[in-house]
């Protein structure tokens, strides 16, 4: 297969393309709406888009970004809108226009979105007031509506705008305390697309789930496989989106052919007969196949690696079997090289693990506006006279005698913590920023056969307390950053550099386990825990299942008790699916309480069944 970018193609319609790169998914998705205009496109709760239709509010939206276009330099345009059809042709709408999209989940605290908008230099969003989170000082404007008793075809023409070399600008984890902006190119975007359409051949009867959230790179596999090919895109909503029954119900009822997953999110479904499911990428994180051999059995299984900064994906092992040994990464795509090095940039021989580098097609322009952080983690390295431009994966890996490579953890700090990588660092900074906190700690705790997030904090004289630590945090990370279980300290164990002793902090967790901080004999004396509250019995019994305790008390902690981010996310979904609630994971996260389920509760009088 081909690694240049793919030729371009003519849109359906009588305008400039937007760049030989930029036009290679613009293309194939253009010559699906000349073949399949009154196809459907996409399906999001009761609304079916057609190919036509989402055409046209693409043209819609490339209009009004183009008007809002600059002289000179990138247009860059945050997505503030809920996944759905809107979202998938505000995409491709940007794209039309020839700017770039920053793509966010709406899920995340304002603090953190109000920081991703540093990004951008235009919002669409979905109407009303600007959303809160967004600064005065960048323009906004609504998702444009088609003008009433008026539907343009295809072919509507919108203003033209300078091409736009970047695709997306996502965001991952960043060392510093900050997310890093990656800015991934159209053209390993569109081999991307195409190389794993064919691989796993990908045709116009798949009916593709989106499952991904809207800021992470997987969110682009999912929705442009589905629409190069002429396939339908399936977007869940609400309590569908929970790992679980209410997705497995989902699955089943939209027959759903193509879903791609963590193993965290797989090994929270039920096991259940999905005949019309043919192919599962799993991918994220580490897999086990012993653990999932129900799913190998009945379908085809697929386990894909790449880290956003090499797009989406650069490695598939296209079949596992569950045989007992550990799952292959599989063989880079064509286009790709990788690189097993040491800590002198040597290569490694074969079944000796290695520093994984990855270079070629797809690989990001950088971080923007970080150019230090982009020649660090993007250097260019010698291999056989070869001067080749690398990216630096932090991943460890061995290659096999079949020249498949497999997984063999993390190298440095950074986490893979159920398919989300995470920085310690970042974790750390918005411990710091609350008062009271002088020192922190993030760091991966084994709890159950796996490891969750902790965070240990220094607090002189107990003047934070664990919840109030903990509302801070879901205040200002995403959910899967917040901390599983948090241990205050009146100090934490340095090294000789002045810095958290990681490997002592540790064992702080497990008395007798290792060193620990001196106890500090003016910090008050916990507070009583407080009055027990009337839950339901079978909340009851779903929180002692997840936790291992009782909830005792109204301010019992969650993760003080036992649980972890995997059983908070089940117990939701039992407590959302059976008395009819939809209690944000983030609300619990903040204050997760016999209180807060007691309030929630009381807001439905709805029995169990």
């Amino acid at each position: 297969m081909s690694t240049s970018p793919a030729a371009e193609d003519t849109l359906p319609r009588a305008e400039t393309p937007t760049g030989p790169t930029a036009g290679s998914v613009l293309s194939a998705v253009a010559r699906q709406v000349e073949a399949r205009g009154h196809a459907c496109a996409v399906r999001s709760a009761d609304e079916r888009v057609t190919y036509g239709e989402l055409w046209e509010r693409a043209g819609r939206v490339a209009a009004v970004v183009s008007a809002a276009a600059r002289d000179g330099g990138e247009l860059r345009v945050t997505i503030g809108l809920a996944p759905g059809a809107d979202w998938v042709g505000c995409l491709l709408g940007i794209w039309r226009a020839g700017a770039a999209a920053v793509p966010v989940n709406l899920d995340h605290p304002p603090a953190r979105l109000r920081l991703l908008a540093g990004s951008a230099d235009l919002l669409v969003h979905s109407g009303g007031a600007i959303p809160s989170w967004w600064p005065m000082d960048i323009p906004a404007v609504t998702f444009p509506e088609a003008e009433a008793g008026h539907l343009p075809g295809p072919r509507a023409e919108y203003a033209s705008a300078a091409s736009s070399r970047t695709a997306c600008i996502l965001h991952t984890s960043g060392s510093t305390g900050a997310p890093k902006p990656v800015m991934l190119p159209h053209s390993g975007l569109a081999h991307r697309i195409t190389a794993f359409a064919d691989l796993y051949r990908i045709t116009a009867e798949d009916r593709i789930a989106q499952l991904a959230a809207a800021s992470v790179d997987v969110v682009l596999w999912e929705t442009l496989l589905a629409l190069t090919v002429g396939g339908t895109l399936f977007v869940p909503h609400g309590r569908q989106r929970v790992p679980g029954i209410g997705l497995v119900r989902w699955l089943a009822a939209e027959q759903v052919t193509v879903a791609t997953m963590t193993p965290t999110m797989l090994a929270a479904l039920p096991e259940v007969t999905l005949p019309e499911l043919r192919l599962l990428v799993v991918g994220g994180e580490a897999l086990d196949p012993a653990r999932f051999a129900y799913w190998i059995g009945r379908h085809q299984v697929a386990n894909a690696y790449g880290p956003t900064e090499a797009t989406i994906a650069t490695h598939v092992a296209p079949h596992i079997t569950a045989d007992g040994q550990p799952a292959s990464l599989g063989r880079p795509v064509p286009g790709v090289e990788d690189f097993l090095l040491d800590e002198h940039d040597q290569p490694v021989p074969d079944g000796q693990p290695g520093h994984l580098h990855l270079a070629g097609v797809g690989l990001a322009d950088g971080y923007a506006g970080l150019p230090d952080r982009t020649a660090h983690a993007f250097p260019t390295l010698t291999f056989g006279g070869r001067a080749i431009r690398v990216y630096r994966t932090g991943d460890r890996a061995w290659r096999r005698p079949d020249g498949q490579l497999v997984y063999a953890g993390r190298i440095g700090r950074q986490l893979n913590l159920g398919g989300v990588r995470l920085e310690p660092e970042e974790v750390e900074a918005a411990a710091l920023a609350l008062d009271g906190v002088t020192a922190a700690a993030a760091l991966a705790e084994p709890a159950e056969g796996r490891d969750v997030l902790a965070l240990h904090a220094a607090v002189p004289g107990g003047r934070v307390t664990e919840a109030a630590l903990r509302a801070h945090l879901a205040g200002l990370l995403p959910s899967t950053a917040v901390p599983a279980r948090i241990h205050l300290h009146p100090s934490l164990p340095l090294t000789g550099y002045g810095k958290p002793d990681v490997q002592a902090i540790a064992a702080l967790a497990f008395p007798g386990a290792g060193p620990a901080a001196e106890l500090d004999e003016s910090a008050p004396a916990a507070a009583a825990d407080g009055p027990p509250v009337e839950l339901p019995d079978t909340v009851r019994v779903w929180w002692r299942q997840a936790t291992g305790a009782e909830p005792a008390t109204a301010t019992t902690d969650f993760f003080s008790c036992g649980g972890d981010s995997l059983a908070c996310v089940e117990l939701l979904h039992r407590i959302n699916e059976t008395f009819g609630l939809e209690i944000p994971l983030t609300h619990f996260t903040a204050q997760p309480t016999p209180a807060f389920l007691a309030r929630a509760l009381a807001l439905t009088a709805r029995e169990p069944s």
